[in-house]
């Protein structure tokens, strides 16, 4: 760990990365599915995406402020790199926005699967329209400043009442957020492939002769 003398941010490291192969599955998989299989990790229900049918799947980088200050969200948007996932501690936060239309059109551009906030996001129109992935738990028309409060970029972070470590696998949908380590996604992949074809064959024991 390493901390920045002049706003505190303390980083660590990113997580084992998983294969493309494995996260692109992910992409077949609801948070329900995950749901039912003993011990994983769901966040609370009052984490929800800006607008419906909204998938995000990628790894975890994670991000702790505080307040109106979003000084270390802006630094982690440098260091945020394709096909990750920021998840976004606030602190207990629910007033200060840390990203809208123009951030979230930035990380777009990047190539950042999305953004999951235990806390505040703003433009939410605008962000439906770009099909941009942000899962909050309010939309608020207050924006957060640069205060140098300090932060956490690359830690253990709570967020929709679970803990995040980077690198965990996010799995969301309009139902929820489910969060896998790496360990986990490997051994629960073939489980819930599984899951999602057998619900697909009794769909269709229900369809119309």
């Amino acid at each position: 760990m390493s901390s920045n003398g002049t706003n505190a941010i303390k980083y660590g490291e990113r997580g084992r990365k998983l294969s493309a192969e494995l996260i692109e599955q992910y992409r077949g998989v609801q948070p329900a599915t995950i749901g039912h299989m003993p011990g994983t990790r769901l966040m609370t229900w009052a984490i929800k995406p800006g607008y419906r049918n909204c998938k995000l799947v990628g790894q975890a980088f994670t991000v702790s402020s505080f307040g109106l200050d979003i000084s270390t969200t802006s630094k982690a948007c440098d260091l945020i790199e394709a096909g990750e996932v920021m998840v976004v501690d606030r602190g207990g936060d629910v007033e200060n926005a840390c990203i809208g239309e123009f951030r979230a059109l930035a990380q777009q551009k990047k190539g950042v699967a999305g953004w999951v906030i235990d806390g505040a996001s703003t433009d939410i129109l605008e962000c439906e329209a770009m099909k941009f992935p942000i899962f909050a738990r309010t939309w608020s028309a207050r924006v957060g400043h640069p205060a140098n409060l300090g932060g956490l970029i690359n830690l253990p972070v709570s967020c929709g009442g679970v803990t995040v470590h980077p690198g965990d696998l996010i799995v969301g949908d309009d139902n929820g957020v489910a969060v896998l380590s790496p360990d986990e996604a490997e051994a629960l992949l073939a489980k819930c492939l599984e899951v999602e074809a057998r619900e697909a064959e009794r769909r269709l024991e229900y369809q119309p002769k």
